[in-house]
This record gives structure tokens, C-alpha cells and sequence, in this order.
């Protein structure tokens, strides 16, 4: 099961162009403690910037984080393979996304969780999260942003 997701962006500067497009989709339930559903946020990076992948030291990498709920476990967030970057003014090389990319955040509930839900009505459950990142261009780097996003994850009855 997919489900879209609000996402807003916000940035440490006023009137700052969010430059990654996030949407939060759910694939799977949650109907047994066996049972993992995973958020994945597609983030697209605008055209001509790019963002730090995760690994990079000295540089503020892509992160990903999940409110907690009482008897859910998030997962830590699966990062894909970034693509190598070399800049060359500072002669580095470093591991970035330029193109779209997924991340993936797995969900699991416990027992009690899934027993206190199916008691009552049937709606999704809300996790809210955030995506902070710093882009670039080939010349210069923005002001770090963050965007906010929920995904509606089901409790199956």
C-alpha cells in the first residue's frame, strides 16, 4: 500500500527556495509484530545541485528523523549508494545525490501497540519526520534547510 504524504520546507534563512523535493510514501501495514512497514521519502534534488550523502566528513550530510511513538520502533533510516563528486576549488572528493533518490525507514509495532489500535477506530497512524540537508552547486553552498513530512501508516484490523 502507498500513501502520499504533506511535505513543507523551511530554512534557517528567510526566503531560501527549498532545492529538494521530498515525498513520503508508506508501503505495507502494520498487522503483526512480524510485520515491517517502511516510510520512503523520494527526495529530489533541483537541477544543477546536489546534496551531501551521508559519510562525508566536514560537510553537512543529508539526514532523516522520525518522531518516536510509544510502541512503535523506527528503524535507522537505508540510504542509498551516492554518486562521487569532485569539487574541484577544494580538490575533494565526496559522496553526494544529484539525481532522485530513496531512503527507507522501517516500522515495526509491539503487541500492545497493535492490540490498543485494533480496539479502536480505523484510522492511519501519523509519523511525523523531518529531512535536513545542505545543496550545493559546482560554486557554492546554500544555507542548510529542513523539511517537515508526515506519512499515515495503517493498522490493519
Amino acid at each position: 500500500m502507498t500513501l502520499g504524504a504533506s511535505v513543507a520546507g523551511q530554512s534557517f534563512f528567510k526566503n531560501q527556495p527549498a532545492r529538494l523535493a521530498v515525498d513520503a510514501r508508506v508501503e505495507g501495514t502494520l498487522d503483526s509484530p512480524a510485520r515491517t512497514a517502511h516510510v520512503t521519502l523520494v527526495s529530489t534534488p533541483v537541477p544543477g545541485v546536489h546534496v551531501y550523502a551521508p559519510g562525508n566528513p566536514d560537510y553537512i550530510a543529508v539526514s532523516v528523523a522520525i518522531t518516536p511513538l510509544d510502541g512503535l520502533t523506527i528503524g535507522a533510516p537505508e540510504f542509498p549508494a551516492a554518486e562521487p563528486y569532485f569539487f574541484a576549488p577544494l580538490k575533494q572528493a565526496v559522496k553526494v545525490y544529484s539525481k532522485p533518490f530513496s531512503v527507507r525507514i522501517p516500522v515495526k509495532a509491539t503487541p500492545s501497540f497493535l492490540k490498543e489500535r485494533r480496539a479502536g477506530p480505523a484510522d492511519p497512524v501519523v509519523l511525523k519526520g523531518v529531512v535536513s540537508y545542505q545543496a550545493c552547486d559546482d560554486k557554492v553552498c546554500f544555507p542548510p534547510q529542513t523539511l517537515s513530512f508526515t506519512a499515515d501508516v495503517r493498522v490493519r484490523k
